[in-house]
C-alpha cells in the first residue's frame, strides 16, 4: 500500500535532519499569543500529548511550565531522533517520543490525557484523516481536558492561482505539503463537532508576515 504521506515524511526528514541540537531554557517561545495559550494549556496539566510534535519543542516548553508526562508522535523519523536526543538534555519531565501517525493513538487508553497539542498538523491531513484524528483526540482526552489547535492561514482563490498551488479536490490543496484549506468559520464548525471552543485568537508571525489561527478547546 502506498503511503500518501510519504512526501511529507521526506520533506520533514530533510528539514529536521539539519536542525541544531538545542533545547529551550525559558518559557518564552518568542510569541506572546503562543506563550499565553501554552500557559492556559499547561495550567494544572500533568499529562500532555503533542501529535505532530516535530522535534519536541512544544513539549519542552510545556515541561518548563510544570507539566510532568509528555508524549510526542510524528511521522518523521528525523524529528523523533532529534526529539529523543533533546530530551536527554532536559533536566525534568518524562518523555515518550514515537514515530508514527494516527494509528498510534489507538494504543492510548481512553480518558487518560489532560491536554493535547495539534500545532499546524490537522490541516496538513486529508479531511477523512482529520476526522479520525479528532475522534481519537476526544476519546483519549479526560473530561474537561484541554486542546491547543493551531492551523495555517487561509489561502484565497487569487493566491491559489498566483502561487500556482495544486488543487487535489475542492479545498484540499498541495502546496508542497497537503493543506485542508478551510476558512475560520469552517474550522470552528468542524472542531465544535468534537469539542467546545473556549477561545479563538490569531497568531501573527512577522518573519512570514502572516497569521495562523488558534483554537483553544475543552472536552
Amino acid at each position: 500500500m502506498i503511503d500518501r504521506y510519504e512526501k511529507c515524511k521526506v520533506k520533514w526528514n530533510k528539514v529536521f535532519g539539519k536542525k541544531e541540537i538545542t533545547i529551550p531554557t525559558k518559557i518564552d517561545t518568542g510569541n506572546e499569543v503562543i506563550n499565553k495559550a501554552l500557559d492556559w494549556t499547561c495550567f494544572e496539566t500533568h499529562t500532555i500529548l503533542d501529535f505532530g510534535c516535530g522535534n519536541g519543542s512544544m513539549l519542552f516548553y510545556c515541561a518548563l511550565r510544570g507539566t510532568k508526562k509528555h508524549m510526542g508522535i510524528d511521522l518523521s523519523s528525523s524529528d523523533i531522533v532529534q526529539a529523543k536526543i533533546r530530551q536527554q538534555k532536559m533536566n525534568f519531565g518524562l518523555y515518550d517520543f514515537i514515530e508514527g501517525g494516527i494509528e498510534v493513538l489507538s494504543d492510548i487508553e481512553s480518558s487518560s490525557v489532560d491536554a493535547i497539542i495539534l500545532s499546524n498538523i490537522i490541516d496538513n491531513l486529508y479531511p477523512e484523516d482529520a476526522n479520525k484524528l479528532m475522534s481519537e483526540i476526544k476519546r483519549i482526552l479526560k473530561n474537561e481536558g484541554k486542546v491547543f489547535i493551531k492551523v495555517n492561514p487561509y489561502i484565497n482563490d487569487k493566491q491559489i492561482k498566483e502561487w500556482n498551488i495544486k488543487i487535489i479536490n475542492k479545498n484540499l490543496l498541495d502546496d508542497g505539503l497537503y493543506l485542508w484549506n478551510q476558512n475560520t468559520e469552517e474550522w470552528k464548525c468542524f472542531l465544535q463537532g468534537f469539542l467546545v471552543l473556549e477561545n479563538y485568537q490569531e497568531v501573527y508571525y512577522p518573519e512570514h508576515d502572516q497569521y495562523n489561527r488558534l483554537f483553544l478547546m475543552v472536552k
